[in-house]
């Protein structure tokens, strides 16, 4: 159902093992900008790919605590 609404070409599947080192949880600063793990290559890839602005930071031992980007951030103010 979410190829059908945003199109299979932006649509990025992850693997078991991304999923289970949570690839998904990226933390967005702006319409063209993520902030994502290092490790997470392949999918930082597929968003530079697509033309995103990806600053890639090494975050990996707050996943050891179960959260990541998205988990331990802040924002101030949300829609």
């Amino acid at each position: 159902m979410v190829d059908k609404l945003f199109g299979i070409e932006n649509v990025f599947e992850i693997t078991k093992d991304e999923m289970y080192n949570m690839n998904s949880n990226v933390f967005s600063i702006s319409e063209d900008v993520i902030i994502s793990e290092q490790n997470f290559t392949r999918l930082n890839t597929w968003l530079e790919d697509k033309g995103f602005r990806v600053e890639a930071v090494p975050y990996a031992e707050i996943a050891k605590q179960e959260g990541l980007l998205r988990c331990s951030t802040m924002p101030l103010i949300r829609d």
